[in-house]
């Protein structure tokens, strides 16, 4: 892959596997990226960004969350959930309007956020493989789903 790679959210987790596995691709800018990877949760300006990433032309991949189709019964998690199920639908309005915008709603990874559940979860490196998927694709991929086993 030679895409100039924009990652928000590198601080931990997926955002920091990402950037110290593409360092030499990983720019600082927005601008001067070709893929924006929007990864870092921080409520509804997940969206703003998103469409920052559209009105300047960047190929977008949201990193959504299989708990956008919870949205009800599950109190704890429902503002996350709520917020992400937000986030997919402006990437599904963005990918209708002709963006080349792609949600991948994955479950749980293996990341400081997840550390204290006690469920299955995917590694760091089968989570890349899926997002490098994406991009290798000769077509625009609207959105994927993708849990671990047992989940």
């Amino acid at each position: 892959m030679a895409s100039k790679l924009y990652i928000n959210g590198t601080r931990r987790g997926l955002g920091k596997y990402l950037v110290t596995k593409y360092g030499d691709l990983c720019v600082s800018t927005m601008d001067e990226c070709d893929v924006f990877i929007n990864n870092k949760h921080d409520g509804y300006i997940q969206i703003h960004r998103l469409y920052q990433a559209y009105h300047k032309g960047k190929r977008i991949i949201n990193i959504g969350s299989a708990s956008s189709d919870w949205t009800k019964g599950h109190q704890k998690e429902f503002r996350y959930a709520l917020e992400k199920k937000q986030l997919r639908d402006a990437n599904d309005a963005l990918f209708y309007e002709g963006a080349n915008t792609t949600i991948i709603n994955f479950g749980y990874f293996d990341t400081e956020r997840s550390a204290h559940k006690d469920v299955p979860k995917m590694s760091l490196e089968y989570v890349d493989s899926i997002i490098m998927w994406v991009l290798e694709q000769p077509h625009r991929v609207k959105e994927i789903t993708v849990t671990p086993n047992g989940h």
